[in-house]
This record gives C-alpha cells, structure tokens and sequence, in this order.
C-alpha cells in the first residue's frame, strides 16, 4: 500500500458496514442531503450523537493534554464545547 493510498478515507457516504449494505437515511428538517447507515441499524437521533461526541472528544482531550499537545487538546475542548452546545439545543426544541 503507498502512502497515498494509506492517506485515503472513504467519504462518509460510502460508509461501510459488515455486509456493505447500506440504506438511505431520513432527510432531516433542513433538508439535508440524504446520509446513510447500515441496513438494520436502528435510527440515531441528532441528540444522542451530539452526547455521543461530547463524551468521545472529551476523553481524547485529556489524552492529548496528558501528551502535551496542547493544540490538539485545545482543538478537542472546542469540539466538545459545540456537541454540548448542540446536544442542548436539540433537547430543547425536543421538549425535555
């Protein structure tokens, strides 16, 4: 395998599953172009994920803080910030 090739990642709508079958999901309220996930796979809701996210760049903060970069934890923490932000937003407008 070249560097190159090493370099590649598939774009997120050629996702892949164990069985590489895929199905469109819903479009959402904005009209957004339709993403994918595999077949089988139950819906994720936008809020869920937002926490999902929060949690993930949470833990890779620390750990790129405990390296010292400080960049990339710095980066990771504003990533963090605006899944928390979002994760809001959604519960709010879903009534919780």
């Amino acid at each position: 395998m070249t560097p190159k090739q090493r370099n590649q990642h598939p774009s997120p709508a050629e996702g892949s599953s164990a069985h590489g079958a895929m199905e469109p999901q819903a479009r959402s309220r904005r009209g957004a172009a339709n993403r994918r996930r595999p077949i089988g796979s139950p819906p994720v809701l936008q809020r869920d994920l937002a926490v999902y996210i929060e949690g993930l760049t949470a833990e890779m903060r620390t750990m790129a803080h405990a390296a010292d970069l400080n960049s990339l934890a710095y980066f990771l923490e504003m990533a963090r910030l605006e899944a928390s932000i979002q994760a809001q937003r959604l519960a709010r407008s879903a009534g919780e």
